[in-house]
Formats: structure tokens, sequence, C-alpha cells
């Protein structure tokens, strides 16, 4: 089957759009991990606070985007305007998931409606980046209140360097 090229810039374009969203989801349990280590010092972590705290990081990888939000929202107060941002990329990342290609249905099969399929996925692509941004300073600013701002970013770099696919 012959697939117009436009086609396949398509599909690159929600592919990156997809990793947004994973990214997303992804620092939102870094908020939740970040608003839990306020309240541990890792230098006298037990074993058995090890398990519990491994325990509380598989329960955050299992909650859906929406539940981690909620959750979160419900332990912390934010601006509205900080909400409101998140809430939209949240909602993105849902029709992203669940609607975008039902919803553009037969535009898929001409290049006008390729096109207007692209542009929206870059609109989507910068409402993600946006709440990515917000969750970030939110888990950038709750590590330095527990007083290991950059430790995440400098191990994050480390894996990058290292270019392989690490299980978190």
């Amino acid at each position: 089957m012959d697939i117009p090229e436009d086609q396949y810039a398509l599909y690159a374009e929600f592919g990156m759009t997809a990793e947004k969203a994973q990214v997303l989801e992804t620092e939102a349990g870094n908020v939740a991990l970040s608003y839990l280590a306020l309240f541990v010092n890792t230098d006298t972590i037990t074993p058995e606070e090890t398990e519990m705290y491994r325990s509380i990081e598989n329960d955050v990888n299992r909650k859906t985007l929406g539940a981690l939000l909620k959750h979160i929202k419900g332990q912390m107060h934010f601006d509205d305007t900080i909400v409101g941002i998140i809430d939209e990329g949240v909602k993105q990342r849902n029709y992203l998931t669940h609607h975008f290609f039902r919803t553009h249905n037969f535009a898929l099969f001409s290049e006008e409606g390729r096109k207007v399929m692209v542009a929206e996925l870059k609109d989507i692509q910068g409402k993600l980046d946006k709440a990515h941004a917000m969750l970030r300073v939110i888990s950038e600013l709750l590590d330095k209140i527990a007083g290991r701002a950059g430790m995440a970013n400098e191990a994050a770099l480390r894996l990058q360097t290292r270019g392989k696919t690490v299980k978190l």
C-alpha cells in the first residue's frame, strides 16, 4: 500500500505529540513524588521505608493522569491560571489519545485534511508543552524546598547521555 509522504509526516507529528502527552504524565508523577520527598530524609531511610515508598511510587505510576492530578490538587493549592493550563493539557492528552483520528475520520484521505490535522497536532503540542512546563516548575520548587534542587535534572542528563531504555 502506497502512503503519501504527507501522511507519513502526519503520523510522525502524531507520534511526537503522543510522546509529549506521556512526558506530561511522567511530570505529574514527578510532582507527586517530589511532594512526598518533602517529608523524607533519604540519608536515614530504612529498608522497610524503601519498600513502602516503592509501593507509593508504583501506585503513582498506575494512576491515570486525571486521577493523579486530582490527587495532587487535593494536597496543594494552586493558582487558577496554573490549574487551567494543566487541566487544558489533560484535556488535550485525552482528546489526542481517544478521539483525534476518530474526529478527523475521512480527512486523513485528503491532502487538505491532513494539513488541518497536522496544524491541530502542533496546537495540541503547544498546550501539552505549557502544562508540562507548569508541572516541571512545581516539581523543581518542591525539590528545592526539600533541599534536593537540581538532583533530578542531573540524573536525567546522565540517563540521556547513556541513550538507553531505562525501567522507571
